[in-house]
């Protein structure tokens, strides 16, 4: 009698769960720094702005019509990722259960972590200027990114590549606060920053945001960023990282995000589905994880980005 399908029918339910187990080990980090969206495998978006200031008029004057200012355009589409794992029928017969567990599991860690490190790609390539993806031709970091209407270009990155100090976060917020949009209106930015970086820099930047007092200060003065700028610890951006491209963290880096505000996407296709059959003629049961999504930026304004290192930096 061939056992094939009633071995791996009793098996699915183990590997789904552990699957699952090892998928929900590590967090997802890239809630927490991306717009999070669907896409229907295909992302084509183009800004506009309406207009900058409402016009003076007179009394029973017409109203002047406002002119709509078209930006630049977004074109990408998905990657595609996938992978399975076999087992084998004298692997079960054999008992071989802790070693298909961790398999298993081993499936769905790969698949949260590859989550995780594609998210970040943003950022580690933001100072990479092959990586482009809006249409001004600039990656993410750039001290000139083209305003749709001709206006000043607007930077959104050191061009001595400061490191983080009290001092330096001071500067980054400030240049986040007064950026400019499409047609020069300011962005209207609040105070709900978010302060990224690296494991290497977590100490510094925990002293820096979440000291009840400023810290190194003859006074102990008040800190101003108690409270209005969040930290936030990614481990997939740093230098013992290389995203999918190949291209790896820094030790230095750090970023500002305006949640809210910001346009750094991860647009899914289709969400990490898990699949499973079996090969009656091979004895084999296989099972296959595939999701497809894609990241990058609609727009690159609500952000301000360092690399960290001193050197100079343009984009």
């Amino acid at each position: 009698m061939h056992l094939s399908l009633s071995w791996a029918k009793s098996m699915e339910g183990n590997i789904d769960e552990w699957i699952h187990n090892g998928f929900k080990r590590h967090s997802d980090w890239t809630s927490q720094i991306l717009n999070i969206e669907n896409n229907d495998g295909f992302l084509r978006l183009e800004d506009s702005w309406g207009p900058r200031l409402i016009s003076k008029s007179g009394e029973a004057q017409s109203s002047p019509s406002a002119d709509r200012q078209k930006g630049f355009e977004t074109v990408a589409s998905p990657q595609i990722f996938k992978q399975k794992m076999v087992v084998s029928e004298q692997y079960v017969t054999r008992g071989k259960y802790s070693q298909i567990q961790r398999e298993a599991e081993d499936l769905g860690k790969a698949t949260m972590e590859t989550l995780n490190i594609f998210g970040a790609q943003p950022f580690i390539e933001a100072f990479t200027s092959t990586t482009l993806f809006y249409g001004d031709a600039k990656p993410l970091a750039s001290s000139s990114h083209t305003r749709a209407d001709g206006g000043t270009a607007i930077s959104n990155t050191s061009s001595t590549s400061i490191p983080l100090t009290d001092a330096n976060l001071e500067t980054g917020r400030i240049n986040i606060k007064q950026q400019k949009g499409g047609t020069g209106q300011k962005l209207a930015i609040g105070s709900n920053l978010l302060l990224m970086v690296q494991e290497q820099q977590e100490r510094e930047a925990v002293v820096i945001t979440g000291s009840t007092r400023r810290s190194g200060t003859p006074n102990n003065d008040l800190n101003f960023y108690l409270g209005l700028i969040d930290t936030f610890v990614n481990p997939f951006i740093g230098e013992d990282i290389s995203d999918l491209n190949g291209v790896a963290g820094l030790s230095t880096s750090w970023f500002l995000l305006a949640r809210d505000e910001h346009q750094i996407i991860m647009s899914y296709e289709q969400r990490p589905v898990f699949t499973t059959w079996d090969d009656e003629d091979a004895d084999t049961m296989t099972t296959k994880v595939k999701f497809s999504a894609l990241v990058g930026w609609t727009n690159p304004l609500a952000t301000y980005h360092s690399k960290g290192d001193n050197s100079a930096y343009s984009g």
